[in-house]
């Protein structure tokens, strides 16, 4: 037998899908990050820690590595040509044979979309916009903080409640239920602990920034005007690269114009966020931008290693991807 593997290989967490040749799951792994920037031995860690999680997935189910024909990495971390061809030649002398190695980002256009093409915008750990056309070409936009402006993902939208509830307290910043709400959190009621106790629980690892992006959605859904307001500059943030993307990926040009855009969105803060500003504001921005675009909005409600394990198939030149699409989707929804 022959098989198709899959790995997600995120910021925060890891999925590993493995697949038979006729597209029935074998198995599927959990793993922490494998993104080499997260971790203290950077890629000589990352290459240890990716051929543990596949060989414990193979031995476990008795196959050895010459038998997985096809494979696809996403993986978190890889925005250079540099850190690309470092992570390809990790695969190799771990050895693979046939395979892909993108960012992560790009795994959420073939989970939502059976073209495997379109454009995925991703707000979880972090925040990036990726996009794949039917001629094979791809664009990755943000991805690395500060240098791309991103304005999105738990982290940043985390440390946007923290400044925005410093400057309440003490820039005449406009008030906000995000204050009571943090220094709730922080074990608090004086506004001159406010510092040392943001030092003490966050850069002491007591309370991870990310997880306050919640608390954003919270506020928003007690239309905290603050609160919306964040969200929709995120939205923004996201439409405009969006936009951008559609430039480069000529999406607004013939044969396009005829067919479904895909804009898939994917991340926890997409997926899990209870409140819609920042998805509404995407929709509504590039909706009175490009009206002749035929947008099809999906928010994905499967694992994005499902989108490397459709890639790994198509890589095989599977014939109706709408059939194998399914197929593979359906099997990893509910995981």
């Amino acid at each position: 037998m022959e098989y198709v593997l899959g790995i997600d290989a995120g910021g925060t967490k890891s999925h590993l899908a493995l697949f038979d040749i006729t597209g029935t799951l074998v198995d599927f792994g959990h793993w922490g990050t494998l993104n080499h920037e997260g971790l203290p031995g950077s890629f000589r860690q990352l290459k240890k820690e990716v051929n543990q999680f596949v060989t414990g997935i193979l031995n476990k189910n008795k196959i050895k590595l010459d038998q997985v024909i096809s494979a696809v990495f996403g993986m978190a971390g890889v925005d250079t040509k540099t850190q690309h061809n470092i992570v390809t030649g990790i695969m190799n002398e771990i050895g693979f044979k046939k395979f892909t190695v993108a960012n992560d980002a790009y795994l959420g256009i073939p989970a939502g979309s059976p073209e495997a093409a379109g454009i995925c915008a991703i707000n979880g750990t972090g925040c990036t916009i990726s996009g794949i056309n039917k001629n094979g070409k791809m664009f990755q936009i943000g991805g690395v903080g500060y240098v791309s402006a991103d304005y999105g993902g738990g982290g940043i939208l985390g440390r946007q409640i923290i400044s925005t509830v410093y400057c309440e307290l003490f820039r005449k910043g406009e008030s906000t239920c995000l204050t009571q709400a943090l220094m709730d959190v922080l074990g608090i009621t004086s506004k001159y602990d406010y510092v040392e106790k943001v030092y003490e629980k966050f850069h002491e690892g007591n309370l991870s920034i990310r997880d306050l992006s919640k608390m954003l959605f919270d506020a928003a859904i007690k239309n905290d005007k603050v609160s919306l307001g964040i969200l929709r500059d995120a939205g923004t943030n996201y439409a405009n690269g969006i936009r951008c993307m559609i430039e480069e990926m000529e999406f607004d040009k013939t044969p396009y114009l005829n067919e479904d855009l895909y804009i898939v969105f994917a991340g926890s803060v997409f997926v899990k966020g209870e409140h819609p500003m920042i998805i509404d504001t995407i929709k509504e921005k590039l909706d009175s931008e490009n009206p002749r675009l035929k947008y099809k909005y999906t928010l994905l409600k499967v694992p994005p290693v499902a989108g490397a394990v459709f890639w790994a198939f198509n890589n095989l030149k599977v014939d109706d991807k709408s059939a194998w699409h399914e197929k593979v989707c359906s099997q990893l929804e509910n995981i």
